[in-house]
């Protein structure tokens, strides 16, 4: 165990074409491959690189800005070559095809002399009728560390979002699919909150980025280190804020709530599609709508949408159609003149994709008296946004359609990420 553990410490140096060549690095078709996929991954920003091995060859995707692009296809024999070289630098063993795997990659990524970072590469193999699928998560801390500012809210949201976290106690929500950038958001306020004068502890499936001065734990449900264990085990750690990666349950969703109750900051995340819709998941996972109403100070929902390139997005004018489509799904142009849009183009700066980066969409719902009331008297769904659309609340798609008009976003993505 002791030397499949100093495996995983083991960091990886991983050179540029340009660098290998100054230090004279001696070449290897397949490790030459393996640098170049992995460096080409960290270099386009890309959050995963996929090898799926089929029938004729290696089939290499990387997914950017949450698409999937196909690259160049490798031959079959020396794809297996390089499924095995992944698998020897993050302690898999490779000798094991027939069931999934996970290892660790930590690489230190060289540019040049004084341009190199430490990039934490998950490695999931599966098996497949021909042969093993390996995806590598890329995780790179340097890109991914993102301020309350950055993230895409307009003044006034961060304004009243930083007032909700920053109160000494209550529980916050962050909703949303799977891949809308919630840990993200997560990440950001607990980075805010973190001044050296508050405890705060984490448990996270899995840690994704360490930030220094916050005591993270990962949960492991194979030795019973669940949710609910750990969320118990914290409370007896002197917490000030506590955030749990996911509300999975209503054993989780119930500490957390006692936890808010009895003085404590706690953040958690839960998959709805909106604001509205965490409340009545809430109710309807068996948690007491007086528990909900005395501990729920806000919730956020998001979504990520691609950005524009700047250096080649091209103003167009809207179609009858699409503005047929937006009006039939009454969503509130107040404000908003979308006669004309900019659409994507693609150029060398975002390598022909028309996007560069992404954004989050959002809407924020903060818990008051009214609100309270509704939820002490089981309202539904329909009941509470029918009262939130009579205050005039942004809702996410009238949020989505801002940054259309604005030009950070495309109509295309608007349309494929949030209307259904």
């Amino acid at each position: 165990m002791a030397e499949k553990k100093a495996e995983r410490e083991f960091v990886y140096s991983l050179f540029s074409k340009e660098e290998k060549l100054k230090k004279g690095i001696p070449n290897d078709q397949v490790i030459d491959l393996v640098d170049s996929l992995l460096f080409i991954g960290v270099d386009y920003n890309a959050s995963d690189l996929h090898l799926e091995q089929n029938q004729e060859n290696l089939r290499v995707r990387y997914r950017i800005d949450g698409v999937l692009y196909d690259q160049d296809s490798i031959d079959s024999d020396i794809g297996m070559s390089i499924i095995s070289r992944l698998k020897i630098l993050s302690g898999l063993d490779i000798a094991e095809k027939r069931m999934p795997q996970d290892g660790k990659i930590l690489a230190n990524v060289f540019r040049g002399p004084s341009d190199h970072n430490l990039v934490d590469m998950r490695i999931s193999t599966f098996p497949t009728i021909y042969g093993e699928k390996m995806v590598i998560r890329i995780l790179d801390a340097s890109k991914n560390k993102i301020s309350l500012d950055n993230l895409g809210m307009n003044s006034k949201m961060v304004s009243c979002l930083q007032d909700l976290v920053g109160r000494p106690h209550g529980f916050f929500l962050i909703t949303g699919p799977t891949g809308s950038g919630k840990t993200t958001t997560l990440y950001s306020i607990l980075s805010y909150l973190n001044n050296g004068q508050k405890n705060i502890v984490t448990m996270e499936d899995p840690v994704e980025y360490n930030i220094d001065g916050v005591v993270q734990s990962q949960i492991n449900e194979k030795s019973g280190f669940t949710f609910p264990k750990g969320l118990r085990s914290i409370l007896r750690q002197d917490p000030d804020i506590i955030m749990v990666g996911e509300i999975r349950d209503k054993e989780t969703a119930k500490i957390a709530i006692e936890a808010a109750l009895t003085g404590h900051l706690v953040f958690s995340t839960l998959h709805t599609n909106d604001t509205v819709s965490s409340i009545t998941r809430l109710v309807n996972m068996g948690v007491d709508p007086y528990l909900i109403n005395a501990a729920l100070s806000g919730v956020l929902s998001q979504r990520l949408v691609r950005k524009l390139c700047n250096n080649c997005k091209s103003q167009d004018a809207i179609t009858d159609q699409e503005m047929e489509y937006i009006k039939n799904k009454n969503i509130n142009l107040e404000n908003i003149n979308l006669s004309e849009i900019n659409r994507p183009c693609g150029c060398n700066h975002c390598f022909n994709l028309g996007y560069k980066g992404r954004l989050g969409v959002f809407e924020l719902l903060k818990v008051d008296d009214e609100l309270r009331d509704l939820i002490s008297k089981k309202s539904d769904f329909a009941q509470i946004k029918k009262k939130l659309l009579q205050r005039n609340m942004k809702f996410i798609e009238a949020d989505a359609l801002e940054k259309v008009y604005s030009g950070d976003t495309s109509l295309e993505e608007f349309l494929k990420v949030l209307v259904v």
